[in-house]
């Protein structure tokens, strides 16, 4: 595998597991990202209006019409690609707020080198099957990990095959 190559499936990887970290760190409701990846908590702050704890169909709804009507600057009930841009962006940057807060462990608002590279540290630790302080390709590649050998997990063996013997 090209260096580069492997460079690049590691940066991946890192952006995984920084958009994760608060799954590590803090639980499944921090964690969960079926929508547009933001966590249950991210979601109930911009979602539960009531602070019920539950996000209900109506609180959404009315989010989406707050917004649509916040940002369609010509008032014609639809948003263009310039007004969605504005919407997008102001999303972006509360998600951006929320992940500098992430890497911003002792919460004094700055980030230091050390907050900076303890999420990929972890992530090199934690994925380093080898114990060579490096994380492969091949470490990454959950296939690799499910065969019957390795935990009785489905999935292919050490060997490539899978379990009916077929490559």
């Amino acid at each position: 595998m090209q260096k580069s190559t492997k460079i690049i499936i590691v940066a991946v990887a890192g952006l995984a597991v920084i958009g994760g970290a608060a799954f590590a760190q803090k639980g499944w409701k921090h964690g969960f990202r079926g929508h547009g990846g933001m966590g249950f908590e991210q979601m109930s702050e911009r979602y539960d209006t009531n602070k019920d704890g539950k996000i209900s169909q109506e609180e959404i709804d009315a989010n989406r019409t707050s917004w649509l009507g916040e940002f369609d600057a010509d008032k014609s009930g639809a948003l263009s690609l310039s007004e969605f841009q504005n919407l997008w962006l102001k999303a972006r940057n509360q998600q951006m707020v929320r992940e500098f807060q992430q890497f911003d462990r002792d919460g004094n608002s700055q980030i230091t080198l050390d907050e900076y590279k303890l999420p990929l540290s972890k992530f090199v630790a934690e994925m380093d099957r080898d114990n060579d302080k490096a994380v492969s390709g091949d470490e990454l590649s959950p296939r690799r990990h499910w065969g019957k050998k390795n935990h009785g997990r489905m999935g292919r063996d050490d060997d490539g095959k899978d379990e009916q013997g077929a490559q």
